[in-house]
């Protein structure tokens, strides 16, 4: 089980970052196990109520659009889901994050370096 606190100090590439590590160290010391993320969000809420842009990103885009696959089950305040497949034990080694030019700081694009991955079971 992975559990990670995301504090009102901590923005999205910080967030992602700490989440993605934390993936990592999980395969590093136990290689093939199920991997499970509960998320907890401290603030980050509009004047509606609602999460803030970088929380939004990073439970949608990157949870749900580039972590998912590399775990087994994710529950964050804004959605909870299993993995269908087997989780993909093949984790990049870095996490790259760029603010794409001209776009709203919100929409931020997680890419990965996708040659530079670790055999499975290798920090």
């Amino acid at each position: 089980m992975i559990y990670h606190v995301v504090y009102p100090y901590e923005g999205f590439a910080e967030s992602a970052r700490t989440l993605f590590r934390l993936v990592r160290r999980a395969q590093a010391v136990k290689p093939g196990k199920n991997r499970k993320l509960f998320l907890d969000i401290e603030g980050h809420r509009n004047s509606d109520g609602g999460f803030d842009a970088d929380m939004l990103e990073l439970q949608n885009a990157f949870l749900l659009g580039f972590l998912a696959p590399f775990l087994s089950e994710v529950r964050c305040p804004l959605v909870a889901l299993r993995n269908p497949g087997p989780q993909d034990d093949d984790i990049p080694l870095e996490l790259v994050i760029e603010e794409p030019e001209g776009r709203p700081r919100s929409r931020y694009g997680a890419a990965v370096s996708k040659t530079s991955r670790a055999p499975s079971g290798r920090p």
